[in-house]
């Protein structure tokens, strides 16, 4: 940032800093950090954003002492642990409760309407820095606007990212009550400075036409090839040789449809080149788990077969002579010649019904040549649940949703070069292509199937070098986004 810029910041008691995708906030934030005076509390969403931020602050040199990073929901736990009757919580709220945070949400804002509280801050803190704005409910709004009585706040995002009004309301900047900056701060496409400049540019032109949604009009979006960085892909080719002709043009890809169902099944049809997106709460893993909680063996053999089958392409074409025997519970597989350690694994599974005996059946799944596994993450963490109850004699639901909801023990899952996924999980990504499918959009199903302003910006800016639409239209009808 200039340094009248930065200092243009540091006269204000607030500011709202308006930056678009790819111009450069994540460096705007280091800048703040490095240069404005005091420790900063710096604050974002998630854990990707807070490993974002530190990557790029260690880059950059800038010295741990002048800033404190957390995301907003670990900000507020420490503060309703430290005065639980204060913030209204309580004793028995465990954080796999539906309402858990959102009651640590308004818990922290009711700390912080004391003044004891917000003093502690100003004694420890020169400032609040909040990141990825957009997408803070009022709650979270709330406890910054009650900080900002104390000291003063400066929050960066864009409401065009804004991608989240479906589970609550968030804020808006149109009545933020903090000064709003946008063209007070320059800003420039940086994301595609040495990968496509012309998409870059492209992408801003989109973006004013994108801008009208967010007074809750409908925008046309024109999806015509421009042949520098926006292509076509007819609905009839989506599981054809083109999307292999794309995978071998780009190191990454990512592929974009409206609703799970579809990635599901896109990442099926791709044997296991793309991977499917799992949510964070993912019930399958857990639905899953739960039936396999049973002594009956004829039913885990089942059920752990279903699971196979909802993991990996190929299982009816190289497994499916087992399937009648599996269901029906008889394991005399002796006339079945094709993979014969598979039938062998299953037997030992029905002798003993042990955590052992499953694990070994996943094993050789995994390492089958003949089969693609398309959800490796759901494969991996029932094989990590399985192993976690077998090791803690515990069941393996209990398990799965220790292995996914306590942060120690969470494994990632961001390296998938080739991912199939949904707007509100790939946010903050990068691929050199994206693929956004638009076959299924306006097919009589009224805005609920259409695309948002903000998730089709959301999505398209994902893209470091070219953008590909599945559609046989000129153009797509965008609805206004929800909750803002």
């Amino acid at each position: 940032m200039k340094a009248e810029e930065i200092t243009l910041i540091q006269s204000k008691h607030n500011a709202a800093i308006i930056a678009p995708a790819g111009h450069g906030k994540t460096e705007m934030i280091t800048d703040l950090v490095d240069k404005l005076p005091g420790t900063k509390l710096v604050l974002t969403h998630t854990n990707a954003g807070v490993a974002a931020l530190m990557n790029r602050f260690k880059k950059k040199n800038v010295d741990a002492s002048k800033y404190y990073l957390s995301t907003i929901s670990s900000f507020c736990m420490k503060w309703t642990e430290a005065y639980p009757s204060t913030a209204g919580i309580r004793p028995t709220m465990k954080v796999t409760d539906k309402d858990f945070y959102s009651k640590i949400h308004t818990g922290t804002s009711r700390i912080f309407t004391h003044s004891w509280a917000r003093d502690i801050i100003e004694k420890t803190y020169s400032c609040v820095l909040v990141d990825e704005y957009q997408d803070c409910v009022l709650a979270q709004h709330q406890i910054f606007v009650e900080l900002n009585k104390t000291v003063p706040i400066y929050v960066l995002g864009d409401p065009l990212q804004a991608i989240f009004g479906f589970k609550e309301s968030l804020v808006s900047w149109k009545n933020i009550c903090f000064d709003v900056l946008e063209d007070e701060i320059e800003t420039y496409p940086w994301r595609w400075e040495k990968t496509n400049p012309a998409l870059g540019q492209y992408l801003n032109d989109v973006r004013k036409k994108l801008l009208p949604g967010l007074d809750k009009k409908e925008v046309r979006l024109s999806t015509i090839p421009n042949q520098t960085s926006v292509f076509n892909i007819n609905p009839a080719d989506i599981h054809g040789s083109v999307i292999y002709s794309i995978v071998k043009k780009y190191d990454s890809v990512l592929y974009i449809a409206k609703w799970e169902t579809d990635t599901k099944a896109f990442a099926k049809s791709s044997g296991g080149i793309f991977q499917h997106d799992e949510k964070q709460n993912l019930d399958e893993l857990y639905n899953f788990a739960m039936r396999l909680d049973v002594d009956d063996v004829v039913t885990r053999g089942k059920v752990l077969f279903n699971f196979i089958g909802e993991c990996a392409s190929g299982v009816s074409s190289e497994l499916g002579s087992y399937e009648s025997h599996i269901i029906s519970g008889d394991y005399d597989f002796h006339r079945i010649k094709k993979h014969p350690e598979f039938g062998s694994r299953m037997i030992r599974l029905r002798e003993t019904n042990s955590y052992d005996s499953m694990l070994r059946i996943l094993e050789w799944i995994k390492a089958c040549k003949d089969l693609r596994i398309h959800r490796r993450e759901l494969f991996n963490e029932m094989q990590r649940s399985i192993r976690r109850a077998r090791d803690s004699q515990d069941t393996i639901l209990k398990a799965a949703q220790d292995i996914r909801m306590i942060p120690g023990n969470q494994s990632k899952y961001s390296n998938f070069k080739y991912l199939s996924s949904r707007t509100l999980l790939s946010k903050g990504l990068e691929f050199d292509c994206v693929i956004i499918d638009l076959s299924k959009v306006d097919t009589g199903r009224g805005n609920n199937n259409r695309y948002s302003v903000t998730d089709m910006y959301v999505a398209m800016t994902r893209a470091m070098k070219a953008i590909y639409f599945i559609t046989d239209q000129e153009s797509v009808l965008l609805t206004a986004p929800q909750g803002i």
